[in-house]
């Protein structure tokens, strides 16, 4: 089921029949840098699991991204349920296979979910959590017009919060 279309991308749900494709992304140790480096054929059955009980716990979740240009699987974006230092959040995640990379993909999936989170699913807020080191995530969080926030521990390691808020005017605003 497609949810977003945007000019180059087509954002779906995932099925179980998509485990191949991601398995082979999450097996690139350089797309999983800034994930905990790459996951098994098994792990990535088990997250496809986890994104599919997402759709039906909160109507959201992590879409399959499809390239228009050659009908494959891409990379995963969407929304994500989280809990920071005791506080309900949804994230913007992006994760795109190399060949992608440096085309403006990630930020056109990116801006997509963020107006799909405050206009579809009423989302008063968005975060992007991504670890200091990774410059290309914190330069799409800041083209989403997300402003770095904080830093927060998650499982050990500093993250970065990257926020935006949305008003009723129908206006964004980064805090900061």
């Amino acid at each position: 089921m497609t949810v977003l279309e945007t000019p180059r991308l087509l954002l779906r749900q995932f099925t179980l029949a998509d485990v191949d494709s991601l398995a082979t992304l999450y097996a690139d140790p350089a797309v999983m840098t800034f994930l905990g480096g790459p996951r098994s054929y098994e792990m990535t059955r088990q997250h496809i699991e986890r994104i599919i009980q997402n759709y039906q716990d909160y109507g959201f979740g992590l879409w399959a991204v499809i390239h228009k240009g050659d009908r494959g699987l891409m990379g995963r974006c969407g929304l994500i349920p989280q809990v920071i230092e005791g506080v309900a959040e949804v994230e913007i995640g992006y994760l795109m296979a190399q060949v992608y990379w440096g085309q403006g993909l990630a930020t056109e999936a990116a801006i997509a979910i963020r107006d799909y989170g405050f206009q579809t699913v009423g989302c008063d807020r968005l975060i992007s959590l991504i670890d200091p080191h990774n410059l290309a995530s914190q330069k799409v969080a800041l083209r989403v017009e997300m402003a770095y926030e904080r830093d927060v521990v998650l499982s050990g390691k500093v993250i970065r919060v990257y926020a935006i808020a949305n008003f009723y005017d129908g206006g964004f605003i980064s805090p900061g």
